[in-house]
C-alpha cells in the first residue's frame, strides 16, 4: 500500500512537472544588477502562486537578444517576457517618453507605481502587440560634472554631456551643450582625457567608477528612464485559467512598486556615500534655479506633445500628462 502510495504520488509529481509552461524572461541588464535579484522573487511568486505550471527562467545580459529589439522578441514570441527600453526605440513611444521631461518624478517605488496606474490607460494603444505586466525604473539621476556645478541650463551652455537618452539629450543641447555619446566603460577615461564634462546618470557613479572624476553632483530628481516588462500575449492566452490568475495577480501597480525597491535602496546609498566624502560637492537648487529649469523644459515639453499628438490624433496630450503629474503628487512621487 505504501509503496502503490509512494509510486502514485512520483506519478503525480512528474505529470505536474511535464505540465509546466516555460516563461523565458529576456532582461538586458547584467546579473549583477540590483534589480535582478528582486525580478527572480517575482519569477519565483509566480511559479508559486501557478503551483508549477509556470515555469519561468531569467535570462540576463542580452543572452537572447539586443537591448532595443526585447519589444519585437516578445511580439514575436520569440520569448515569453522582455525588459523594454522605450528609449532604445527613438520615437516609437511617444507617450511613454512624457516620464523623460526633467523634474518630473521624485522617487522610483511609488513614482513607479503610478506609472504603471497611469501608462494601463494607455499601453493598448501605444504597446498593442505586448501585455505590459510591470514597470521599473531607477531612482532619479541627475547631473554629474567635472571641474564645476550646473546650477542652471545656461551652466550646460558649452559642456560636453554624455546623456542618458533622448529627454536628456535635448536639455544639454537646448541649453547649448553637446552631447557625446559613450558606452559606459569608457565614461571615465573620457571623462579624465577631458572628453566629457559630465554624465547625465543615476546616484551609483561607482558602477561605472568615475567617481574621482566626476566630482560634482545636483541633489535634485533631474530625469528618470523607466522599462517595460512586456508579456507575450498568445503565451497568456494559452495559460489555464489558474495560470492567467497567477500572471493577473502579479502584473500590478503594486508589484511595480516592490520590484523596484532594492534598485532604490542601493541608488540612496550611493547618494548618501557621495555626500560623505570629503572630495564630493553635492549641492541643492534654490527656488530661482529650480524656475530656471522649469522655464527651460517648456519648449521641451511642447516638443514632446507635438510628437504624441502627430502619433495619436484626438488624444488630449495635455490633459494626458496633467494626470500624470496629478497622481505623482497625490502620491508623493513628483517634484
Amino acid at each position: 500500500m505504501n509503496t502503490w502510495l509512494a509510486a502514485a504520488c512520483a506519478a503525480t509529481l512528474a505529470a505536474g512537472a511535464a505540465q509546466a509552461t516555460e516563461m523565458k524572461w529576456s532582461l538586458w541588464i547584467p546579473p549583477m544588477h540590483p534589480l535582478v535579484a528582486d525580478l527572480e522573487a517575482w519569477a519565483a511568486d509566480v511559479e508559486a502562486a501557478s503551483e508549477g505550471e509556470i515555469d519561468v527562467n531569467v535570462y540576463p545580459a542580452q543572452q537572447l537578444g539586443a537591448a532595443p529589439d526585447h519589444y519585437d522578441m516578445a511580439a514575436d514570441g520569440i520569448v515569453e517576457m522582455a525588459m523594454v527600453a522605450p528609449g532604445y526605440s527613438g520615437g516609437r513611444f511617444p507617450l511613454w517618453s512624457l516620464i523623460e521631461l526633467p523634474f518630473t518624478f521624485a522617487n522610483s517605488t511609488a513614482g513607479a507605481k503610478v506609472l504603471h496606474e497611469w501608462y494601463a490607460e494607455y499601453a493598448a494603444t501605444e504597446m498593442p502587440d505586448v501585455k505590459v505586466c510591470l514597470v521599473t525604473m531607477h531612482h532619479p539621476g541627475t547631473v554629474h560634472t567635472k571641474g564645476k556645478e550646473v546650477r542652471t541650463p545656461a551652466d550646460l551652455s558649452g559642456m560636453r554631456i554624455r546623456p542618458a537618452g533622448p529627454g536628456t539629450s535635448l536639455v544639454v543641447t537646448n541649453s547649448g551643450g553637446a552631447t557625446v555619446q559613450a558606452t559606459l566603460p569608457e565614461i571615465r577615461e573620457l571623462a579624465e582625457r577631458g572628453v566629457v564634462d559630465g554624465v547625465t546618470w543615476p546616484w551609483d557613479l561607482f558602477v561605472i567608477k568615475a567617481e574621482s572624476v566626476l566630482t560634482y553632483h545636483m541633489d535634485a530628481p533631474f530625469y528618470v528612464t523607466a522599462q517595460a516588462q512586456v508579456i507575450n500575449p498568445a503565451f497568456y492566452d494559452a495559460l489555464s485559467d489558474k495560470g492567467k490568475a497567477a500572471i493577473d495577480s502579479h502584473c500590478t501597480p503594486e508589484w511595480s512598486e516592490k520590484v523596484n525597491a532594492g534598485w532604490a535602496k542601493t541608488e540612496i546609498a550611493a547618494r548618501d556615500k557621495l555626500m560623505g566624502m570629503a572630495d564630493q560637492t553635492v549641492y541643492s537648487l534654490t527656488d530661482d534655479e529650480k524656475a530656471a529649469w522649469a522655464e527651460a523644459a517648456k519648449p521641451l515639453t511642447e516638443e514632446f506633445h507635438k510628437r504624441v499628438s502627430e502619433r495619436y490624433s484626438g488624444m488630449d496630450v495635455a490633459a494626458v500628462h496633467a494626470r500624470l503629474k496629478d497622481l505623482l503628487a497625490a502620491a508623493g512621487a513628483g517634484y
